[in-house]
């Protein structure tokens, strides 16, 4: 097991904190890897060496045994029942040699904490790479087959595509917030694995019905509570093989859009999106150029307040009375508007296929203002 200098430097600069003396990390070899006199960092002490060789604490004396060592002791630091690593504090022995025992086990828990974060970045890159790769349509099949065999994941078992976003759209710290709240809650699921982006969160998950959708909002109040920001989720379809992946995660950032469009609560199936599974199949450039056909050259104020108008008169199921009395207009002032939309868009609000045209274009420029 080879220290990284920068967590053998923190290690040394935390032990010397709690015992102040001043304190070296050895590796195996006997050379300095990080110090708290950094001048001594990349030379190597015999003692140090002696203490790895015979697992033992060596003790550095008057004895003249090792030429040139400040007196101090040297304790091996064991990992997994090997020596890893010494570390030494220099002093005299009648004030250091008691603290012995205390550095050796602070260096060991140091470490095996240190290692265990390294372990759990790995797997997190491992994963993200994972999924990185899963959400494609076309990917490299065998790298796909090598990371699930090392993270043992089984295609086999059935998983729905979970995408969540912030509603500010704010960037995530992916590392330092998101992945230990997810990392919490989710290495006790077997079977469902994770990603996270600075955009998203992306989970597969082996559930279905309530119990998919209590995980779902489980997650959601987990970060929520934690990150203080409001997340909306949508929920694909099952997946049943590695290639089906890419279109669960698909439906589900669909679903997470409209839901992020419509308002209506913060988690969303894709198969209960209605007419939200028409909208979002559209591609933004047709989507554009349907509007742009029914709507022409008028000003987005002109179509802002022809909406206004739309929508009052929609949501009154055409009644005249009712959507001037919400409007607080003349009714003869509504008809007035209703025929000015009309005559500027050649679509008639109050002909059912006009009217089906004009609520879909209304819907579509909306939508593609919070794409």
């Amino acid at each position: 097991m080879n220290l990284d200098p920068k967590i053998a430097k923190s290690i040394v600069t935390s032990l010397k904190d709690v015992v102040n003396h001043e304190i070296n990390l050895f590796d195996t070899t006997g050379r300095v890897v990080a110090s708290t006199d950094a001048s001594r960092v990349g030379t190597t002490h015999d003692a140090a060496r002696l203490a790895a060789k015979t697992s033992q604490t060596v003790a550095v004396d008057d004895s003249d045994q090792f030429k040139g060592a400040k007196h101090g002791i040297n304790v091996p630091v064991l990992f997994n029942g090997a020596v890893v690593a010494v570390v030494g504090m220099t002093g005299e022995l009648d004030e250091v040699s008691s603290f012995g025992t205390i550095i050796g086990r602070m260096t060991e828990i140091l470490i095996r904490e240190n290692h265990d974060q390294v372990v759990r970045f790995d797997a997190m890159e491992r994963f993200s790479n994972l999924v990185n790769l899963l959400v494609l349509k076309h990917h490299d099949h065998s790298l796909v087959d090598y990371l699930a065999s090392v993270l043992n994941i089984d295609f086999s078992i059935p998983r729905k595509a979970v995408v969540g976003r912030r509603a500010d759209n704010e960037r995530m710290d992916k590392i330092g917030d998101v992945y230990p709240i997810l990392y919490a809650r989710l290495s006790q699921e077997p079977g469902c694995f994770f990603s996270t982006t600075e955009k998203e969160v992306r989970i597969f998950a082996n559930r279905e019905g309530s119990k998919l959708s209590t995980f779902v909002r489980n997650i959601h109040k987990d970060l929520e509570n934690h990150l203080d920001a409001e997340f909306y989720f949508g929920v694909g379809d099952t997946a049943m093989s590695e290639e089906e992946y890419w279109r669960s995660y698909e439906r589900a950032s669909r679903a997470l859009s409209w839901s992020l469009f419509k308002h209506e609560g913060n988690v969303r199936f894709f198969e209960s999106m209605d007419e939200g599974i028409v909208f979002t199949a559209i591609p933004k450039d047709e989507s554009a150029s349907f509007v742009n056909h029914v709507f022409g050259d008028l000003s987005d104020k002109e179509i802002d307040d022809f909406q206004v108008v739309f929508d009052s008169y929609a949501r009154h199921n055409g009644s005249i009375t009712h959507s001037a009395d919400e409007l607080f207009l003349h009714k003869n002032t509504l008809q007035n508007r209703l025929n000015k939309i009309a005559r500027m868009t050649g679509y008639n609000p109050r002909d059912l296929s006009d009217y089906a045209v004009l609520s879909m274009a209304f819907k579509l420029r909306s939508y593609l203002r919070q794409r």
